[in-house]
């Protein structure tokens, strides 16, 4: 049976985090935030509201739910799998930032050397291994249409494992704020891209995150 996927980013946050890196504090979603949600209830296929609902349960995407409409009174799950990536002593920094004191950690990030940990955070293997781990979850489900509400840098990790490309590609992919991207999942576990939205067009970090 085919599954039909709906990877969404949360909307922007307070412009004061701009350009730095944000995997796991708490934020609120910013005024802009909120309004962006008007233009995702649009945009969103109705079928995913009526399905299945995975979330982060980071701050900014629990407020998104909350006023996301859901028609069959459906509840999100929130995965721990789906928190954004463990930057450590990165957190709140800027990309120029570490330029300047790391710039060895900054390559081997842009890279994707699973070998690589945050100072004090997380390894690249251990956020691809949660990313593989998830999908395979997905991929055992029954429910034929699933929402999963996450952050910029787990989805484009999933998006890599779902179209089986090198986890590498991550950096290559922008998944910008209030962006809708659809998957098609087959039995034999091939996806297919079939739409992506992009509401805004604004990164709120440099390159690679």
């Amino acid at each position: 049976m085919k599954k039909s996927l709906c990877l969404l980013r949360h909307p922007h946050i307070s412009s004061e985090y701009g350009g730095k890196y944000l995997g796991r504090k708490e934020v609120s979603l910013s005024e802009n935030g909120f309004q962006e949600i008007e233009r995702i209830k649009e945009k969103v296929e109705k079928k995913f509201l009526r399905g299945k609902i995975y979330s982060s349960p980071a701050k900014q995407c629990k407020e998104i739910l909350e006023v996301l409409e859901f028609p069959n009174g459906s509840q999100a799950e929130f995965k721990e799998e789906l928190q954004e990536l463990d930057f450590g002593d990165w957190e709140g920094r800027t990309f120029s930032e570490l330029a300047e004191t790391n710039l060895e950690g900054l390559k081997k990030f842009s890279d994707f050397f699973p070998s690589f940990r945050f100072p004090n955070g997380e390894s690249l293997r251990e956020f691809q291994t949660r990313a593989e781990v998830f999908k395979d979850y997905i991929l055992s489900s029954s429910d034929p249409n699933i929402l999963i509400l996450s952050h910029g840098g787990i989805l484009s990790i999933l998006l890599c494992s779902f179209l089986n490309v090198p986890a590498s590609f991550y950096t290559k992919f922008k998944f910008s704020p209030s962006t809708l991207v659809y998957l098609d999942v087959f039995k034999n576990g091939q996806a297919v891209l079939t739409d992506l939205i992009r509401i805004s067009s604004t990164r709120r970090c440099e390159w690679p995150g």
